[in-house]
């Protein structure tokens, strides 16, 4: 893997790490080619090439730092065009001159072979969650310990349940672990853990679902969580971040009706930064921007969450999902095949932020299955901190000719717009929330993976699941 010994790679070291600790990740799976045709001379051109050639086995893409932002490009991008565009930004924006962009890294890969897209996604999903074995099934976990010091046990457990539970669904890229671990990081989190499980109108059971978030959808993480609850009877409150915010809609209102609820006993459902209208960082157009805006939000999640190594999936997760973009469209670019990849990974494909997204737009038609009480809490997230200035360049609501690199339309927490927090749909039911949302409006510290980290966010769970 070659890579410039600068300063920008120094800075970012992790990435370089990640991508090595990933790189045989998709081992097996790559295309047949002839060694011999690939020799020193031809690696040395491909190289020094800007773009890759669509009849290569080997493709070649490059993480480049302009300006303080990270972007993934096609081959090495050579000083050009893209430069003077750079520097006329800077000019709008009063800013100084616009220097050179440096590579931090570079990847070199065979393609993957006809038919292996799943089984590569299948291997991200594992790497990401070591709870999810190569069946990819989805299972239960049930909370377990006192006083702050909680686990998750390792059997499977399955309803029907009785008397009150509490169910946490996580979201795209984590884990049952890292969802405890975001509550169990402040203490306003312990305590709602601790009144969970000892408190005096305490839970029979509190429980995680774990899941693949990228090989499979929503829809069918939500039947296996059906599966899993069905004839529960008694009373359901349910916190969900992120897609888990789908899997409980589709879970609820699409195969709620094998729940035998009591009288009285609504589900109550906390959506945190949920993409309930689906996210723009999911749409096909904005898919190679969406890659790059990953591997920032992997370096502020670094800094600002402490997370490193394997905790941190933002670091490398977009350079595979890269490498699977190449491998079908054979280049890292926008060309029609990008539509179809999207399709062909299922997790992004059930929450994308499209017109036409058949599968959002059936559950959005109603009607539930159930009566479910829906709260949300939701942010914007903006900061002047001149280390973190890359939020502008995916945002169209910014100064200077960056069109090119926009994933959303206006206001967002990094991964989720905002407005789609709280659309729930315009069906016929008029499915609405049961309380006004826990709004951060605007801040520069709350984001998408921090949100069970503020004490108002525990509060607001606290209150309306009490």
């Amino acid at each position: 893997m070659a890579q410039d010994a600068s300063e920008a790679s120094l800075r970012f070291l992790s990435h370089i790490d990640a991508a090595d600790r990933t790189d045989d990740l998709f081992s097996g799976l790559h295309v047949e080619f002839d060694p011999d045709s690939e020799s020193v001379a031809g690696l040395r051109r491909r190289r020094r090439r800007v773009a890759n050639s669509p009849d290569s086995p080997i493709k070649l893409v490059s993480l480049v730092e302009e300006d303080g932002v990270l972007y993934w490009r096609d081959g090495i991008p050579a000083p050009g065009p893209a430069s003077a565009r750079r520097r006329r930004r800077a000019r709008a924006r009063g800013e100084p001159p616009a220097r050179e962009g440096v590579v931090v890294l570079a990847k070199e890969f065979p393609v993957l072979a006809p038919n292996q897209v799943i089984a590569a996604l299948g291997k991200i999903d594992q790497r990401l969650n070591a709870a999810i074995d190569i069946s990819l099934r989805s299972r239960l976990r049930q909370l377990q310990g006192r006083n702050s010091n909680f686990t998750l046990g390792n059997i499977e457990i399955a309803g029907p349940f009785a008397g009150r539970t509490l169910l946490f669904v996580h979201g795209t890229f984590s884990t049952a672990s890292n969802m405890l671990d975001e509550f169990k990081a402040t203490p306003a989190g312990q305590r709602l853990l601790n009144d969970a499980m000892d408190g005096a109108k305490k839970y029979d059971r509190a429980i995680f679902f774990e899941h693949a978030t990228l090989s499979v959808s929503p829809v069918i993480n939500a039947l296996e969580l059906g599966r899993a609850f069905a004839g529960s009877t008694g009373a359901i409150d349910v916190i969900a971040h992120s897609r888990g915010g789908l899997i409980v809609r589709w879970w609820l209102e699409a195969f709620g009706s094998s729940l035998q609820l009591g009288e009285g006993k609504p589900v109550r459902v906390v959506f945190a930064g949920s993409p309930l209208h689906g996210t723009s960082l999911a749409a096909p157009d904005k898919l190679q921007n969406a890659m790059s805006l990953i591997s920032n939000i992997g370096s502020f999640a670094e800094v600002t969450l402490k997370l490193a190594g394997t905790a941190n999936p933002f670091l490398w997760v977009g350079g595979k999902l890269v490498e699977v973009i190449v491998s079908v469209t054979g280049a890292l670019a926008k060309t029609p095949l990008v539509d179809a990849l999207v399709a062909l990974i299922p997790g992004l494909a059930g929450q994308s932020a499209v017109s036409n997204n058949h599968e959002i737009n059936r559950l959005r038609l109603g009607p539930c299955a159930v009566d479910p009480l829906y709260y949300v809490i939701k942010s914007n997230f903006e900061t002047e901190n001149p280390g973190w200035k890359f939020w502008r360049n995916f945002r169209k609501d910014r100064m200077g000719d960056l069109a090119a690199d926009i994933v959303f339309p206006g206001k967002n927490d990094l991964v989720v717009d905002t407005a789609s927090m709280t659309d729930l749909g315009d069906a016929e039911f008029k499915l609405k929330l049961a309380a006004e949302p826990c709004d951060f409006g605007t801040s520069d510290t709350v984001w998408h993976c921090n949100y069970f980290r503020q004490d108002k966010a525990i509060a607001y769970i606290t209150e309306k699941f009490s």
